[in-house]
């Protein structure tokens, strides 16, 4: 169970060996060190961790690239092995409601994939949950998202569900969350500011909030 958090942990996670080479790193930090210079973040973990044994946390503002934190822990026990979470800005402040559309997400897949298979050779098969309603989204940043993840690809199967007892809040308000899953041969990491993406050895995950209305005031 210990081993299920971490790896989900929403904070990357990294523990370097004592040479700097990655011992272990959950998947939001591998996301995390595909886009930065791993020298750099070791370097940031020696120069700020403990003068002894033990955690070092601190809550300031650390950027690498595009990636911001409001903070951090380092923390080691002996000479082996020194690791670092850290602290993902929370504020969601890049979800702007005011861009979103709305769209029915079937017809909205399935518009990619009939761009897809025009553009290459491609085979898709879908598995859609019916149940759920027309949503607002940022549309032109969730097809970009599609098409990215279906570009030179041979074979796909794209589902979609509703994930019970999950929820994102926006604007201090619940949402729900729909999870678009992609499988196929994944060949580049992505990222978004607009949805948390899981990049897996078996494709994707995409997760979006159910939003159905700009004004509803969801606190189930």
């Amino acid at each position: 169970m210990f081993e299920f958090w971490c790896e989900y942990d929403i904070n990357p996670l990294i523990i370097f060996n004592e040479k700097g080479h990655i011992q272990y790193c959950n998947q939001e930090a591998e996301i995390f060190l595909s886009y930065v210079n791993k020298k750099e973040v070791y370097e940031f973990v020696i120069n700020n961790a403990p003068a002894n044994p033990g955690i070092k946390t601190e809550f300031k503002h650390v950027k690498f690239k595009d990636f911001e934190f409001n903070g951090y822990s380092i923390g080691y026990k002996d000479d082996t092995n020194v690791g670092i979470r850290f602290f993902i800005n929370t504020n969601t402040h890049s979800i702007e409601l005011t861009e979103l559309e709305e769209i029915d997400l079937s017809m909205l897949l399935n518009f990619a994939i009939e761009y897809s298979t025009l553009k290459q050779n491609i085979t898709i098969t879908t598995m859609f949950d019916p149940s759920i309603p027309t949503i607002l989204v940022h549309k032109k940043a969730l097809l970009d998202i599609i098409f990215d993840m279906l570009e030179n690809q041979k074979k796909a199967i794209i589902s979609t569900k509703i994930n019970v007892g999950e929820y994102i809040k926006i604007n201090d308000k619940k949402y729900q969350i729909i999870e678009i899953g992609i499988k196929t041969k994944p060949h580049k990491t992505i990222k978004s500011p607009y949805f948390e993406i899981l990049n897996k050895d078996d494709g994707y995950i995409i997760k979006i909030p159910l939003i159905k209305e700009i004004d509803e005031n969801n606190n189930t």
